[in-house]
């Protein structure tokens, strides 16, 4: 017996190796061809069951792994949370003429929830509303966040106050040529909008925002010929939220003479209504589509949970670490600021992320990654569909792929790919990516 599991071994070691040797000729032809540095690249290879490597080079050196980290991150989430978690908005009443109201910190919550939750108000008694926002922390973007990306919808603010996506929508209409165009407003918000577009026989506009002189003032210049819908980060939740919340009570006829007051729920407030949204959609809205705001929200309600009080970015980041020492992941050498992976001052290493793989291969969250023609990855190595599962990341001069592939062998591998290359497009960049896991698929 001894002597057949010895010959076994040692055809397993022979194999690996026979995969490496012709994966390192492989792919340092594919390198080459591509005209990325082999210095900007970061490849690790395991075989799932047995966790040997079967291909590296740069696997320990520190890069930033974009939204790849979101497949990290979203583990202790999910498991702190719980699958069967529903993000809560709830109305109270307190006393004769009081109600409060309960966020959630919900990301999908809308105007059309909040209209609803307010028709359980009594519009003949109600003299006053309070909100509890307890939830998590008002801080509303992540340690590293950079500030003059303010109007990139992809990492709009979050807290608390979240509502319709934390995006208000606006719609530039042309008039008569050289005309001055307009602005259409649907969502009421409190933005100014110092409109410099006219009517002209093309559509190019540039928005912008002086944060340090005035905030709440967008800046609108260029032209438009036909009409051109953008989507605008909200800067200020809170705001934003108390005049929906106001707009909903006036359309009931309600007008209070006192402004809302910030108070936490009591024991004695009586539940009278709530709306909620399932965990199951966000989970794949972070996986597939890589929602930054989503993850944000969810780390900082997973962390509260766990430590039992108002949840925080920190906390989030807490619950991963400790996560990983309960699981033996030496995650010594990293460091992690955020959930979402859009902070630079996340660092880690690509040997780290397929160490992460293995440990939860047998994860259900993990088969929900995206195959080719889903997500992120719609348009790109649809051959591979039933035996790709990965997380992509883009950021500033990075690109990043990382998960499970079943090689034509049948043998199961988790894999990342980290490309830090200012010299080159994120187009050029995930063209080697595909040409790498096509490799590894056809040769392992």
């Amino acid at each position: 017996m001894k002597k057949i599991l010895s010959l076994m071994l040692l055809l397993l070691m022979f194999n690996i190796n026979t995969e490496a040797k012709s994966l390192k000729s492989d792919f340092k032809s594919i390198i080459k061809e591509s005209k990325i540095s082999q210095n900007s690249i970061s490849i690790s290879i395991k075989n799932v069951d047995s966790g040997k490597v079967v291909y590296s080079i740069n696997d320990k050196i520190l890069v930033h792994p974009a939204s790849v980290q979101k497949m990290m991150t979203i583990v202790p989430i999910v498991e702190e949370l719980g699958e069967d978690y529903n993000f809560k908005t709830s109305i109270y009443s307190r006393g004769k003429n009081g109600y409060v109201i309960k966020l959630g910190a919900d990301p999908y919550l809308t105007y059309s929830d909040l209209e609803n939750l307010l028709k359980k108000i009594n519009s003949e008694t109600v003299k006053q509303i309070y909100i509890d926002n307890s939830i998590i922390e008002q801080k509303a973007w992540g340690e590293g966040w950079q500030w003059d990306d303010d109007l990139n919808t992809s990492m709009p603010r979050f807290n608390s106050y979240n509502l319709d996506g934390n995006l208000v929508k606006i719609t530039i209409m042309p008039t008569d040529l050289s005309k001055p165009a307009f602005i259409i407003n649907p969502q009421k918000s409190t933005m100014v909008f110092n409109n410099n577009v006219i009517t002209g026989n093309k559509n190019e506009v540039h928005i912008s925002r002086d944060n340090i002189n005035s905030s709440n003032v967008l800046k609108l210049e260029g032209v438009v010929s036909t009409p051109e819908t953008h989507f605008i980060t909200n800067n200020n939740l809170r705001r934003y939220f108390e005049s929906k919340l106001t707009n909903g009570l006036e359309d009931r006829k309600i007008y209070l003479k006192s402004s809302y007051i910030v108070s936490k729920v009591n024991n004695s407030d009586i539940l009278q209504g709530e709306t909620e949204h399932s965990i199951s959609g966000a989970i794949d809205d972070v996986l597939l589509n890589s929602n930054n705001m989503i993850i944000e929200t969810m780390a900082k309600l997973a962390g509260g949970k766990y430590y039992k009080k108002q949840g925080t970015d920190i906390d989030g980041i807490r619950l991963f670490n400790e996560y990983c020492q309960k699981n033996g992941l030496d995650n010594s050498r990293i460091r992690l600021t955020d959930a979402s992976g859009v902070s630079k001052n996340n660092l880690t290493d690509v040997d780290f992320i397929t160490e992460f793989l293995i440990k939860n291969k047998n994860n259900k969250i993990m088969d929900r990654l995206a195959s080719p023609s889903q997500g992120t990855l719609a348009d790109r190595m649809i051959p591979l569909k039933d035996n790709l599962k990965a997380k992509t990341g883009t950021l500033s001069d990075i690109s990043a792929i990382a998960g499970y592939l079943t090689a034509k062998n049948g043998q199961k591998y988790a894999f990342a790919i980290i490309i830090n290359d200012p010299a080159t497009t994120s187009s050029q960049k995930k063209n080697l990516e595909n040409y790498l896991i096509r490799d590894m698929f056809l040769k392992l």
